[in-house]
């Protein structure tokens, strides 16, 4: 297997930065009452799953989980990114994509008790838009530890 050019190394350094910034919107807009968002940030025919089951696809599916969501309630949280692992292959619009979340969130007002939630791996993958922008095609969410005393699952995907 043969080295990235100079060129690849830096479109894939710039793609990596871009990418680090769709997860950090991600977080954010959930985190601070933009869930309705979130759904701009996947291509018009992404998807959100688990794992172990529930999948929601298309802009339209995810917009009616994050309010079903939205309606039981207040919530504060944060949804804590970190270990992004990037595998790009000949396509320069399309990455694999790995990273860890740590979740603290409960519903109420804050301050809440700071107790993690949970650890989870991310399977992502990546694409560029018609627009140049990256999007998410597809998140596929896995919980690797949980607290004993949380709701496992607050986000209804396939399911709205």
């Amino acid at each position: 297997m043969s080295l990235p050019t100079l060129e690849q190394r830096l479109q894939r350094a710039v793609a990596r930065s871009e990418i680090e910034a769709l997860n950090a919107e991600f977080a954010w807009r959930i985190d601070h009452g933009h869930s309705e968002r979130v759904a701009e940030l996947f291509l018009p025919e992404g998807s959100y799953g688990r794992a172990d089951g529930g999948r929601s696809v298309g802009r339209e599916a995810l917009c009616r989980a994050y309010a079903a969501r939205a309606d039981r309630g207040p919530r504060v949280a944060r949804h804590l990114f970190t270990n992004l692992r990037l595998v790009f292959g000949d396509d320069p619009d399309l990455v694999h994509g790995h990273c860890i979340l740590l979740l603290y969130a409960e519903d109420g007002q804050a301050p809440l008790p700071a107790e993690a939630n949970l650890v989870a791996d991310y399977e992502d993958i990546y694409q560029r838009d018609s627009d140049g922008r990256w999007r998410y095609a597809s998140r596929t969410v896995s919980h690797q530890f949980r607290h004993p005393g949380h709701k496992p699952v607050v986000l209804p995907l396939g399911q709205a």
